[in-house]
């Protein structure tokens, strides 16, 4: 509508005949507008400003017929001719499509949002994240988005007026990113078979990745979307170019940018050559000044040539000759950007040949370098301890072949070095790595990002390897020893890559890092190509990086890989062998060779073998706690645990599925975690992509123990779909199953240490990624709850909403009433029932503190027992005994009273009777004559108890027939 009243306006401003002519471009621009139902469009004149409505005359619109037609490639739709013209010099168009390969700012048109993920958990997704570093943002030569706890998205609307194709670069290395892409319609409906498009495969580092997306025409947005789901940045995801075909005529053409130039009708630009620049729109190249300045390929500017030094040459080893004669030998660092200064000094005199590395000899060459020598790998059933004369192993012994280099003389057969620009492209002449005798180093005078990239391809290992239950065995291992001396950010990545996994990143170092070994295991026998690249910065930091930090290097020292199929040995080692065969036969799985008998022997029980090799019993490892093995191959757990308490798991063998917290962005940008977990290992646990992320080649599907997968709803069509993606492994091995609440360097959290708490069960994941150097842990920890029958509620942490706060170790509460010890005999309670016609029932009762297995002892019948147990006997003979007493202590003071009643009646009677007129006879003096002495003996009297005062009462009613009573005196 608005640009329908501005030709309405510009019609009556038209008529307006007294004004002068408008000039193009200073005055007024041309626009279209619009397709109308008749399928053509009008061209009408837009003034430069509001000025110009009133100072000049403007023409009458004028109708173009056609919406549909585009331009050839190298010309644009001339608005004042309405015809198509060639792009001019400096220039280039793409007929009906248009690139994006300049990001020093967004390109117009372009717009970026990033977005916080929000959760009802409280933990690592709080609202402390500040996001914005984490969105797009313009690079320079590239689009980036570092990924992050955030949801980061960038968006372009195009209209097309045919049907066309969406052609894109980009790099995606990073694991723990999702990368998303999205494209819609007018009714903002994802187009038709925009699934097929939307999960971008990843890429190995360094590599770049095209993808080529079907548009129709009409109105359609484009949408690229990262999810980042853990706290730190990361690898970044790269954008490169965006090129968009089926649009409608283009009005003009787009400027050549920095370091490129073009002639005119161009359909696209070229890089300047090396020791050349250009500004953005330029027709042709400047040359630096060829004494004083330089300028890489492609390069916006010249650089000043500094004076050479002795950093700006090498030194090298000329070839063996037939002598094994060699001689030092310098060389300028290409390209040379020095000048003047110092000169190559001159070769040195000759010397002898550094030797081999182990396993190896001198050997001729042949053709171009007849007459030199260069070292090869000793023959089969040979070996070389210091890589000289190789001899013939001992019998009874076979070579132990590896991959042993600890010399750099020249760079092995297997090995390879590149260069790599940031944007995919060859260095040019410059040289990746460089050998240096005692060690191998990434060189100088390389680009700033650039990649240099040292590669070992090894063909298998003879090893079989096994991930079953127990303990994984490993098939071979590669060792290697470096330095990184930094003064600037850089980055130093170890990955592997096969036929069967893809490539995979192992380890990652930033910064300088002293003289340091690393030893990676390999699981699985398969043919491998093992990787070393270095990068002098960190692509995150494209808008600080200076030129050429010639000072960063990375220096490798050794690089050691055992139990090859091929390659050279330092060593024999003794075999088993059969009298009939000629050669070493493998001892069967679970057995290893007897250093003495040079037999194949068993393994103890309770342990497996994890040397590939299996040479001595040092090589039978035990099983951890509450793990046993029988085979001498895999330790195992059958779900029954026998002690005091016991417990019995077989319940729980099934996997189980947990489904973690859902986390949202207020656009509607969500996804949550699916945990599956198999206890012991009975039916393996599976986690499966339905979507392509994963590299060409690499497995969708994840066996384990314990895997979790990324979920992702979204809307196709009218139904909505779930995506599973980043399916990854959380427990390859079951390692123990203990009461411990620690084993090894995996721990049970605080919040699940309960009273009621049982076993742990620990699993780990040895494959280390960028964010978890070293792997990945889990701990199960299973709790008696009565209460909850069959398999129970596995809780996660109430502060981590995914059942880990840092991504790397994870814990669950598993809940249940089968995780309660198995009841014994001893904890029945039986009660008995009350004694009917001679017989009595048994009842048994199960205690709550435990489980029981199968069903409860029967209720049964038993004659009545006659015999009274003998606390109840006691008890009675007790209470007769006191019953005994009482009455005997009754009948006794009835007694007394009866005679001191008597005693009383006999003095009443006696006082009666002397009133009468008795006399009583006179009483004798009680008082002693003179000259008597008192003579009164007091005798000590026994210690007397209650029961003997009651005997003695008892005797002086009975012998005494006096009736007064006589009283004992006591002192």
């Amino acid at each position: 509508m608005g640009r329908l009243l501005i030709v309405v306006v510009l019609l009556g401003l038209a008529f307006e005949g007294s004004k002068a002519d408008c000039n193009l471009g200073d005055d007024f621009k041309f626009e279209l507008t619009p397709c109308d139902s008749q399928g053509g469009r009008w061209r009408v004149q837009v003034p430069t400003s509001s000025d110009q409505f009133q100072s000049c005359s403007l023409q009458q619109p004028k109708r173009v017929d056609s919406c549909e037609s585009s331009c050839a490639a190298g010309q644009f739709f001339d608005l004042s001719s309405l015809s198509c013209s060639p792009c001019s010099a400096g220039t280039y168009s793409l007929g009906g499509a248009v690139l994006f390969d300049s990001w020093d700012t967004l390109p117009e048109g372009f717009h970026s949002q990033v977005e916080s993920f929000q959760s009802s958990f409280i933990g690592r997704y709080g609202n402390g994240i500040n996001c914005t570093a984490y969105g797009w943002q313009a690079k320079g030569d590239f689009l980036a988005s570092l990924g992050g706890p955030c949801a980061a998205t960038v968006a372009v609307s195009v209209r097309l007026a045919s049907a066309g194709n969406l052609s894109y670069w980009y790099q995606y290395s990073n694991r723990d990113v999702i990368f998303d892409f999205e494209a819609q319609n007018e009714q903002c409906q994802s187009v038709a078979d925009a699934k097929e498009y939307r999960w971008p495969s990843a890429t190995a580092e360094g590599e770049w990745h095209r993808q080529v997306v079907q548009l129709k025409p009409g109105n359609n947005l484009l949408q690229w979307k990262t999810i980042g789901m853990e706290t730190y940045p990361g690898k970044p995801v790269l954008i490169k170019s965006i090129e968009i075909s089926g649009m409608a005529k283009s009005p003009s053409c787009t400027p050549c940018r920095n370091g490129t130039f073009s002639s005119s009708g161009s359909r696209k630009c070229q890089e300047c050559p090396e020791n050349h620049f250009s500004v953005r729109g330029a027709s042709s190249c400047q040359p630096c000044n060829p004494e004083t300045e330089f300028s890489p390929k492609g390069y916006p500017r010249c650089l000043k040539r500094h004076v050479c030094t002795s950093k700006d040459f090498y030194e090298a080893k000329s070839p063996c000759d037939a002598n094994n004669q060699t001689r030092t030998v310098y060389r300028w660092l290409e390209p040379k950007i020095c000048m003047a200064g110092v000169e190559l000094p001159q070769p040195g005199p000759k010397h002898p040949c550094m030797p081999c590395n182990p396993g190896m000899r001198q050997a001729s060459s042949t053709g171009a370098t007849a007459g030199a020598t260069s070292c090869e790998f000793c023959p089969v059933e040979h070996f070389s301890e210091d890589g000289g004369q190789c001899k013939t192993c001992p019998p009874n012994t076979t070579p132990n072949y590896g991959y042993m280099f600890e010399r750099w003389a020249e760079m092995p057969a297997m090995m390879s070095s590149t260069c790599r620009q940031q944007d995919g492209a060859e260095c040019g002449g410059m040289a990746g790595w460089q050998l240096a005798g005692s060690h191998i180093h990434s060189g100088r005078h390389h680009a700033d990002g650039a990649y240099l990239l040292l590669s070992l391809n090894v063909p298998g290992f003879r090893g079989k390897g096994s991930v079953v239950g127990g303990r994984r065995l490993e098939v071979g291992r590669v060792a290697f020893t470096f330095e990184l001396d930094c003064k600037a950010k850089c980055e130093f990545v170890f990955m592997e890559s096969s036929d069967r996994q893809g490539m995979t990143l192992v380890q990652s170092w930033s910064g300088a890092t002293s003289k340091h070994e690393f030893s990676h295991p390999v699981y699985t026998n398969d043919s491998y190509t093992f990787s070393w690249a270095f990068q002098k910065a960190s692509l995150s930091d494209f808008d600080i990086l200076s030129n050429l930090l010639d000072a960063d290097v990375a220096r490798i020292f050794s690089i050691n890989v055992t139990n090859t199929i091929d390659g050279g040995a330092s060593v024999c080692l003794p075999c088993h062998q059969e009298t009939e065969e000629l050669g070493c036969i493998p001892c069967p799985p679970g057995q290893y060779v007897d250093p003495n008998s040079t037999q194949c022997t068993p393994c103890p029980p309770g342990t497996t073998v994890s040397d590939p090799l299996a040479y001595g019993i040092e090589s039978c490892q035990p099983c951890g706690p509450g793990l046993s093995s029988v085979d001498g191959v895999t330790c195992t757990s059958d779900c029954v645990f026998q002690g005091d308490p016991s417990f019995d798991l077989s319940a729980l063998a099934d996997t189980v599925l947990i489904r973690g917290s859902r986390l949202f962005t207020a656009s509607g940008a969500q996804y949550y975690h699916v945990f599956n977990i198999s206890l012991c290992g009975k039916i393996q646990a599976q986690c499966s992509n339905n979507v392509s992320y994963q590299m060409d080649g690499q497995t969708s599907q994840i066996n384990s123990f314990v895997c979790r997968t990324t979920m992702v709803p979204s809307a196709w069509s009218e139904e909505e779909v779930i995506l599973s993606t980043q399916s990854v492994t959380l427990g390859d091995e079951l390692v123990a199953v203990t009461k411990d609440t620690t084993f090894m360097n995996m721990e049970v959290i605080e919040e699940f240490l309960t009273a009621n708490t049982s076993l742990h069960f620990y699993y780990t994941t040895p494959m280390a990624t960028r964010s978890c150097p070293q792997g990945r842990t889990t701990v199960i920890s299973l709790m008696c709850d009565p209460s909850k029958r069959g398999n129970g509620t596995i809780v996660l942490p109430s502060k981590c909403p995914d059942g880990t706060c840092d991504g790397c170790t994870f814990n669950f509460l598993w809940q249940t009433a089968v995780a309660c010890p198995v009841c014994k005999e001893k904890d029945y309670k039986l009660v008995k029932g009350e004694c009917t016609l001679g017989s009595q029932l048994l009842h048994y009762l199960a205690p709550t503190n435990c489980r029981v297995l199968g069903d409860l002892p029967a209720t049964k019948a038993v004659k009545c027992q006659n015999h009274i147990p003998v606390e109840l006997q006691a008890i009675i003979g007790g209470t007769v005994m006191v019953a005994a007493l009482l009455c005997g202590l009754m009948v006794h003071f009835w007694r007394k009273t009866q005679r001191l009643e008597y005693k009383y009646m006999k003095l009443v009677q006696n006082s009666t009777s002397g009133s009468d007129g008795a006399e009583l006879p006179p009483a004798e003096s009680c008082a002693l004559d003179d000259g008597e002495e008192e003579d009164v003996h007091f005798a000590q009297p026994a210690k007397q108890n209650f029961l003997n005062r009651i005997k003695a009462m008892t005797r002086k009613s009975e012998g005494d027939s006096s009736a007064f009573e006589t009283i004992q005196l006591t002192q």
